[in-house]
């Protein structure tokens, strides 16, 4: 998936927020590995990630910012970290889950989650691969 996202978009780092996988040395030794080459990768939690990211200076354009799920992004937001703009990509489905579009499921409360950042001013879109057929975010919640 990273490969994908960097023939399409020039990227230096990736910095993968997670307060699970932070803690996870092996975890992230496996990201790192998985990652293409002269790509630096960054494992950070949350809290830790909103005073990086918010570093003067920081190349955000030479950045690619990776979240488990609609509630990390909601706590970087409400720790600090004020994006303008949050793609969703894959997120599988399962019970309690609601497919939204293309392999995009989600949950009630990851659906309440993404109205307040949209109501917050994020802009918010779905994209599994870049290339493909995106859709607003804001052009779907009327119906969720």
């Amino acid at each position: 998936m990273i490969a994908v996202w960097c023939r399409h978009q020039k990227f230096d780092r990736i910095v993968i927020v997670d307060d699970k996988v932070a803690a996870d040395p092996f975890l992230q030794q496996v990201l790192c590995l998985a990652a293409p080459p002269g790509l630096q990768v960054h494992v950070l939690p949350v809290t830790e990630a909103v005073q990086v990211l918010q570093q003067e200076g920081f190349d955000h354009k030479a950045t690619m910012v990776l979240l488990r799920s609609p509630s990390s992004a909601k706590r970087l937001f409400d720790e600090g970290l004020k994006y303008p703009a949050l793609n969703i990509g894959g997120i599988g489905g399962g019970p309690g889950r609601k497919n939204i579009f293309k392999n995009i499921s989600v949950s009630a409360e990851e659906i309440q989650i993404l109205k307040a950042l949209s109501g917050e001013g994020v802009k918010i879109t779905l994209l599994t691969v870049p290339g493909e057929q995106m859709k607003s975010f804001s052009d779907m919640m009327a119906k969720l």
